[in-house]
């Protein structure tokens, strides 16, 4: 999250020691906020998304890199370690199921993409919307953090923020080990890496990934083996109907002795890191070294998960997809695999069916037949791959949150109404899966923040207009959604409102007919809490009718005892709150609301802000200390904005629930900049604000109380001084014939108030527009010159000999590259190299790995004279915007020893760009692209280089 400039008209709020915002003198209490007395102002929305190139960034590491990576000496190490410890669920046998098809020994894991590339990730967040923000973790028993990709990385530990969301309630988070098929830009020398033994026999592979995943505090590694000598994809098996591709012949291929060290370094890694960390074990390559997708648990396979003494070696299997197809309907093979889980001791709930939902979702079909008995009873556990459809799939975030409620839940929302499936429909996970909880412990609070929002709001106020995410902020939602029992001429429809919220991004909206004085039950979380002496239980919600927000509280003893609000809800927010007297010492299993209308609407609006459990009040001391600014980095072309890494440490009784970071502001008034539970935070694309070339920050304490503890000190960072413009422009061509035009466009710094163009020999010769459409009659070379100015002083560019006039250039200038050759840096493999940029074809490229910069040069032939050269980015041969080529220089040798630029962009968005310079005779042209896209994805992606110009 970042502020942008701020305006006369934005709210002035006044903060009390309570939290709650307001106007007025501060209370006098021991527990005197730090930002009593001060104003706030409301925080922008960012003018820029884009991360900047200090932006932390989630780890992602070919074999190499990982076996030499150290926490010490990984910048951004810190930014991503996980904040939350994983919580302790209810047991599973213990809780009571929604419906009678729910199985309490089956288990789902979500191979989830939860962010959309391997690299790239802020670790927390940043300052846009965008983000799978998946809450249903209640059906959940582990997820998968799916990653990898031979363009920028194979081995992926989840992003922070993600396994702060997954171990808050209380689901572990695997990481991904994934060997691509050659096809797909695998290497068997990867595999071969991560598989090095050294002389004592020790795996360091096995140290790594025990060393990573303890340092950023997440549950253990997915391991996904698809490397062979064969070429072959899941393209080429579709229904069961396998094209297998000729073996390719290599001593130094994939072969048995891969398959039997890979198991060995499964045991190795389960005696290191004993019950602490988990493994799963994908189907895919077999005890004989081959890559056979079993579909099941079989004799190729079954070693993977127990040695040949009976010893389990991996903790679990993912089972591949087949199993689903028509080809394989008939040999029942999941039935096959839990009749073998028996016979070797191995629990059959260990395997996991896979399931491929990433083309269709819950539109895919599934033999369920295939995966149950006849009485419903599964087989084997569900494994969903890519269950993130639901979000990549969306358009909005109401269709991302419409879709997951039918894909988890069902098509009702109402888990009570989950039935076993009728032949391949979609049913809904809470068919299978129990809804399972982790609150288990006082205090409990929530406010139904999905952990990303358009606006943040702090105690109702709208304090920020600023987009972000940030999943370590995800709040533990609802475990029934939804369950409603409407009154007589009652019906809500819930939906998350991200227009107005109590804390954070959202709120949980009920909307619809309300009947006076009828009731609407609406059973909302399943817990084990032991309410303690003097603890309170508050909820706060606004109406657009006076509500009572009555309590409903399921006991241990499943006795239900109803609490009356102390007031009712109006239609500000409003905290109630309920007496607790008679349920001291009792343990809650189930809260519920009973909603009643003062009076009948056809319209009504219920919001829910916050629900809390607290123990009693006890004086706390928290404050932040050592707060410093560790490193900010400017764009390049005005530095009006910065990218911020900052960081602090905790002093006091660590009773600290989040951190609020904020600006200081001229007139000592505050922007709200973000929250995290973490002691960094990066902060993207922050604007200059004013003129006095220096920003100020403080880091605020806040507990789960809403307490605001002691500030940090103040800590200030130095803007470059960029009072004086700077000068810039381009041209639509330079070479051109006479009496041709050329169309010349300011692209001056921001702050440039006027500027002058001198067009030496051109007509016109001078002008003091944006945009100049200049005619040059006769032959020659001419001279450029633009001058911007303001207050502060004035920059020139001028370029000599920048126009070249000759009747050689009549008409469309000729493509040089036509028949070039080229030679790059590195490339992926045969079918990714250089000549392919030089094709005329958008359906090929040019694509290399590995750490920037990564460069591709042209030879023509012979020395021609080059004056303009076209590139196709990622973008225009089809892949997303956000792989364009952000930063590249071009560079021109006539005998390739020798290179000169003439063109150099560091902001470059767009996926088919243009860069015209002065004429210069040249043979070899050198593109090298030191910042290959828009985010930190080092891979190159060309699809196409046209050099322009004329024949000697």
């Amino acid at each position: 999250m970042t502020t942008n400039r701020l305006t006369k008209s934005a709210a002035v709020l006044m903060m009390l020691a309570t939290g709650v915002i307001a106007t007025g003198c501060a209370k006098d209490n021991s527990n005197e906020s730090a930002l009593s007395n001060l104003k706030f102002q409301e925080t922008e929305t960012s003018k820029l998304d884009k991360g900047m190139v200090n932006q932390p960034e989630s780890s992602y590491w070919f074999p190499k890199d990982f076996l030499a990576w150290s926490f010490d000496k990984d910048p951004d190490a810190k930014f991503n370690v996980g904040s939350v410890p994983l919580a302790k669920r209810v047991d599973k046998k213990e809780l009571p199921t929604s419906n009678d098809s729910q199985d309490k020994n089956m288990n789902v894991v979500a191979l989830s993409i939860m962010n959309n590339s391997t690299s790239g990730n802020a670790p927390h967040g940043i300052n846009t919307f965008d983000a799978n923000v998946f809450s249903y973790w209640q059906y959940v028993d582990q997820m998968v953090y799916w990653g990898g990709s031979s363009g920028e990385g194979i081995i992926v530990p989840p992003s922070a923020d993600v396994i702060d969301a997954a171990h808050k309630n209380g689901v572990p988070v695997l990481g991904t080990v994934f060997f691509p098929q050659l096809a797909h830009g695998g290497k068997i020398e990867w595999l071969d890496e991560f598989l090095v033994k050294d002389a004592d026999g020790n795996f360091p592979a096995v140290d790594k990934m025990i060393e990573v995943a303890d340092a950023y505090g997440f549950d253990g590694w997915f391991i996904n083996q698809e490397t062979d000598n064969e070429v072959e994809s899941f393209d080429d098996v579709k229904d069961g109907k396998e094209e297998k591709k000729e073996k390719k012949d290599d001593e130094n291929g994939f072969s048995k002795k891969h398959a039997d060290l890979m198991r060995e370094l499964i045991a190795q890694y389960e005696a290191k890191a004993e019950d602490r960390l988990d493994l799963m074990w994908y189907d895919s390559m077999t005890v004989d070294g081959e890559m056979d997708w079993q579909n099941a648990l079989t004799d190729k396979n079954k070693d993977y998960l127990v040695d040949a003494d009976m010893n389990p070696l991996a903790d679990t299997m993912f089972l591949n997809f087949w199993w689903n197809t028509d080809k394989f309907a008939k040999d029942e093979l999941l039935k096959k695999s839990n009749e073998k889980a028996k016979k070797e001791n191995i629990d059959p709930y260990s395997l996991y069916a896979g399931i491929d939902l990433q083309g269709n979702g819950f539109a895919t079909p599934v033999k369920w037949d295939l995966f149950m008995d006849d009485k419903g009873t599964p087989y084997t556990s569900l494994g969903l791959y890519v269950p993130s459809w639901t979000f990549n799939s969306s358009e909005t975030a109401d269709e991302f949150q419409e879709k997951e409620g039918i894909f988890w839940v069902n098509g009702k929302q109402d888990p009570r109404d989950s039935t076993l499936p009728k032949g391949e429909e979609w049913p809904g996970i809470s068919t299978f899966a129990v809804e399972q909880t982790a609150i288990t412990t006082v205090p409990f609070k929530t406010n139904f923040s999905l952990g990303n929002g358009y606006n943040y709001f702090i105690n109702g106020e709208k304090v920020s207009a600023m987009n972000w995410n940030n999943r370590s902020m995800q709040d533990i939602m609802p475990t029934y959604r939804w369950e409603f029992d409407h009154g007589k001429g009652n019906e809500l429809i819930p939906s998350m409102d991200y227009t107005d919220a109590y804390n954070a991004g959202n709120s949980v909206k009920l909307r619809g007919k309300m009947a006076k004085g009828e009731t609407t039950h609406m059973n909302l979380y399943r817990s084990e809490i032991e309410i303690p002496e003097g603890a309170t239980f508050t909820s706060t919600a606004k109406a657009t009718e006076e509500t009572s927000l009555d309590l409903v509280l399921t006991l241990g003893d499943d006795k239900k005892e109803t609490i009356k609000a102390d007031k009712k809800i109006g239609d500000e927010w409003t905290t109630v709150t309920y007496d607790m007297k008679n349920v001291v010492g009792k343990t809650i299993k189930e809260m519920a609301y009973d909603i009643t209308s003062d009076k009948e609407s056809h319209d009504y609006e219920l919001k829910l802000g916050q629900l809390a459990i607290l123990p009693k009040e006890e004086k706390v001391d928290m404050a932040v200390k050592d707060l410093i600014v560790e490193d900010t980095v400017f764009d390049e072309e005005e530095t009006n904005f910065t990218g911020v890494r900052m960081s602090w440490s905790e002093a006091g009784d660590e009773k600290v629930d989040y951190y609020e970071i904020y600006r200081i502001n001229g007139d000592d008034s505050r922007s709200f900049l973000g929250a995290t539970p973490t002691t960094n935070h990066y902060i993207n694309a922050l604007e200059r604000n004013d003129d006095t070339n220096k920003t100020e920050f403080e880091v605020i304490p806040v507990d789960v109380y809403g307490r605001r503890g002691t500030a940090s000190e103040k800590v200030a960072m130095e803007w470059p001084d960029n009072s004086i413009p700077k000068a810039s422009f381009k041209a639509s061509r330079t070479l051109i014939a006479p009496g041709d035009e050329v169309t010349f466009t300011n692209t001056s710094s921001q702050n440039a108030e006027s500027i002058a163009w001198d067009f030496v020999g051109g007509t016109p010769e001078k002008s003091d527009q944006d945009s100049a459409v200049v005619k040059y009659e006769k032959e020659g070379t001419y001279e450029v010159k633009l001058t911007a100015k303001n207050e502060s002083g004035e920059n020139i560019a001028e370029e000599k000999n920048f126009i070249t006039v000759t009747k050689d250039a009549k008409g469309e200038l000729p493509k040089l590259s036509e028949g070039a050759t080229a030679e790059a840096s590195s490339f992926v493999n045969d079918g990714e190299a250089p000549e392919f940029a030089l094709d005329s074809k958008l359906d090929t490229k040019w694509c290399a790995v590995g750490p920037a910069p990564h460069d591709i040069t042209v030879d023509l032939g012979q020395v021609d004279t080059v004056s303009e050269v076209k590139m196709s980015h990622a973008e225009a041969g089809g892949e997303g915007p956000d792989m364009n080529t952000k930063a590249y220089k071009i560079e021109v040798s006539e005998d390739g020893k020798e290179y000169k630029q003439v063109t150099r962009v560091i902001n470059n968005s767009a996926g088919e760009t243009t860069d015209t310079f002065a004429p210069v005779e040249a043979r070899y042209v050198k593109i090298t692209l030191d910042k290959p896209t828009q985010g930190a994805d080092s891979a190159a992606r060309i699809y196409e280089v046209s050099v322009y110009g004329m024949k000697k």
